[in-house]
């Protein structure tokens, strides 16, 4: 894929980065080379202390002129700077009187080379711009000669290190261009796998999601249905079947109703509800279907929406549970909350089970208690045998 065929979005952040990338290292190159010729300046008997202040000014003149530059791009600047650089040659030169030592030498040839040979970086765009980056590198070329006359033994190193420098840039840029557009087709195919991803997740999680409300709700009814709804008012099953209806409805149509409760789909979200009146809920319900429920404990919970929401729908689940397979007609719920951790333990002296037995692949308490809590935040125990009754832990962190 060529980066045309990449969105707009993608070809601005493209060409963004690849700007952004191209003058920093120009910036470093720039920078670089200006530090090399300070230091070569202050060497010892480089030059005299007049000279290298005058030449220092300069240097700090061109320093700033390629930030400058880097961060405000303009060709005026880039002007600018090759003027500096020029100027500064000249001024570290004309003082010498032609004998130049090799500090003076090493400070021409940092300034030449990478002072404002770092340009050539940002000036493989376009051939145009190539040409401009040829028409300043013989300008610089011719300079030097000029200056110095060819006379100087070591025009001919000064010369080799600034053609070096400019090719070094040059050869820098074109590969930063032409090996950017991999690395963003690259990113851009890792971004659109992982949205895919992403995508498949969230409709894996949805899918969860309306497998969990359907085993808690229709399912629930179903099941009394097929026990011809043996301990179940006649009234209650009219009603709860109603509520079946309407929750399948809105399925259909598109939405996701949250029930309070297996079996009571008001559709009212349980982070709405104040905890007392959604325990009496859940106590009249299974009241009406045959369970006593005892309560022990705290009365207040202090849980956010989605964890009370979480916390309360697996409670009232694990007390299907009972109802459905424990033979028994009484469940203990035991509430506590420490300030850190609340705690719900539904306990019944039923026929219990063996949880080592319970398949995997199971959609009722796995899904329905397990999996609705762990992905809320909290964890789920439970202690069971055979004709031993069953307690299961409910915790979740605040």
């Amino acid at each position: 894929m060529s980066p045309s065929r990449l969105s707009a979005e993608e070809r601005d952040r493209f060409s963004w980065q690849l700007a952004r990338l191209l003058y920093r290292t120009t910036r470093l190159f720039g920078v670089t080379g200006a530090a090399v010729a300070a230091i070569c300046i202050w060497l010892p008997g480089a030059m005299t202390l007049s000279n290298a202040v005058a030449c220092s000014s300069l240097l700090a003149a061109l320093t700033a002129t390629q930030l400058l530059m880097t961060h405000r791009p303009h060709p005026l600047w880039m002007v600018l700077a090759f003027s500096l650089g020029l100027s500064l040659i000249a001024g570290i030169y004309m003082p010498a009187n032609g004998q130049l030592n090799i500090a003076t030498t090493g400070a021409i040839s940092a300034i030449g080379a990478w002072g404002i040979g770092s340009m050539a970086t940002i000036l493989v765009s376009s051939w145009g711009q190539v040409l401009v980056l040829l028409g300043a590198l013989a300008s610089t070329i011719a300079y030097i000669l000029l200056l110095t006359r060819a006379s100087e033994p070591r025009t001919g190193s000064i010369l080799l290190s600034i053609v070096t420098g400019w090719a070094i840039s040059t050869l820098f840029g074109i590969w930063l261009r032409s090996s950017f557009p991999r690395v963003m087709r690259r990113v851009s195919s890792i971004g659109r796998a992982h949205n895919v991803e992403r995508r498949a997740s969230e409709t894996e999680a949805q899918r969860h999601r309306d497998a969990r409300l359907l085993h808690d709700t229709v399912l629930a009814t179903l099941t009394l249905l097929a026990h011809s709804g043996v301990g179940v008012p006649a009234e209650s099953m009219r009603a709860q079947a109603e509520s079946d209806g309407l929750l399948l409805k809105r399925l259909r149509l598109g939405e996701t109703p949250q029930p309070r409760s297996s079996g009571e789909y008001t559709l009212t979200n349980t982070a709405e509800l104040s905890l007392g009146g959604t325990l009496e809920a859940l106590k009249g319900r299974f009241g009406s279907m045959g369970l006593d429920i005892e309560w022990h404990g705290s009365g207040q919970i202090g849980l956010p929406g989605t964890k009370l929401e979480a916390f309360i729908l697996a409670l009232s689940e694990c007390l299907e549970n009972v109802r459905r397979h424990s033979g028994v007609n009484e469940a203990h719920v035991t509430l506590s909350d420490d300030g850190e951790m609340v705690r719900g333990v539904v306990t019944d002296a039923g026929s219990g089970f063996d949880p080592a037995t319970v398949p995997d692949g199971k959609l009722g308490f796995a899904d329905s208690v397990v999996a609705r809590v762990r992905d809320a935040g909290g964890s789920v125990r439970v202690f069971s045998a055979p004709s031993a009754g069953t307690t299961v832990v409910l915790e979740m962190p605040k």
